[in-house]
């Protein structure tokens, strides 16, 4: 299993998606998938949980009648993950540009890697708040309780000062960010809502032409636009 599949070759992107999807397919049927997956041991599992899928969420999302992609994925240090190549005629419109890139950043809480090594080695725990490496090399796990909505808060500045950090880096024209959301509890649509109002409050001068949200676990989108 390797990435050369997909490493500056332009496919389709409804093709690109099934690719990646028989992709991960493979790994999780492995004999030591589920594990693989969850720990990302090597770079295969990395940039498919943390680059490749959460390309696929955009075009899956942006993809229709008069709006085609093609994309070309590139693994390496450039300053762009993908190329976006869009036909049809919303593009012949001037609605999308034909030519873009594509940028995927990950937010998430600190603990995070500690709850998957945590569900690895004893099958769950509690709270990503609750979470600590004792001396010992083991993970203590405690439960942690919030009121109101503190746990919007905390998520929340963490997306702002991962956005912050990608808009003052140099991108080509025409960038979209994607950023996958590994939120640190189960949220329902409504809390969802409240997050994205507030991230759009922040939103920094960029020249990200959008910023696409999604996270993982219950598949919420949102589109927001930056101002330039």
């Amino acid at each position: 299993m390797d990435l050369s599949q997909f490493d500056d070759v332009l496919l389709d992107g409804l093709e690109f998606c099934s690719k990646v999807y028989a992709l991960f397919e493979e790994i999780r049927n492995s004999a030591d998938g589920t594990t693989r997956l969850r720990m990302r041991p090597t770079s295969v599992e990395k940039r498919l949980l943390e680059e490749l899928l959460p390309i696929c969420a955009y075009i899956q999302a942006s993809y229709r009648p008069g709006r085609y992609m093609s994309v070309r994925w590139k693994d390496g240090n450039q300053t762009y993950d993908a190329v976006l190549i869009q036909h049809g005629a919303y593009v012949s419109e001037n609605y999308y540009p034909p030519l873009c890139h594509i940028e995927v950043t990950c937010t998430m809480h600190r603990n995070e890697y500690l709850s998957r090594e945590l569900i690895e080695s004893k099958g769950g725990g509690f709270g990503l708040e609750g979470i600590k490496r004792l001396k010992s090399g083991e993970i203590e796990s405690v439960p942690v309780s919030y009121s109101n909505h503190d746990f919007i808060d905390s998520y929340n500045d963490i997306v702002r000062k991962q956005i912050a950090k990608k808009s003052a880096m140099p991108y080509p024209e025409n960038t979209t960010l994607i950023v996958q959301c590994t939120l640190n509890m189960p949220y329902l649509p409504n809390e969802w809502e409240e997050l994205m109002a507030r991230v759009a409050k922040e939103l920094p001068h960029s020249n990200f032409r959008e910023i696409f949200f999604y996270d993982t676990v219950s598949h919420h989108k949102k589109f927001l636009y930056p101002p330039r």
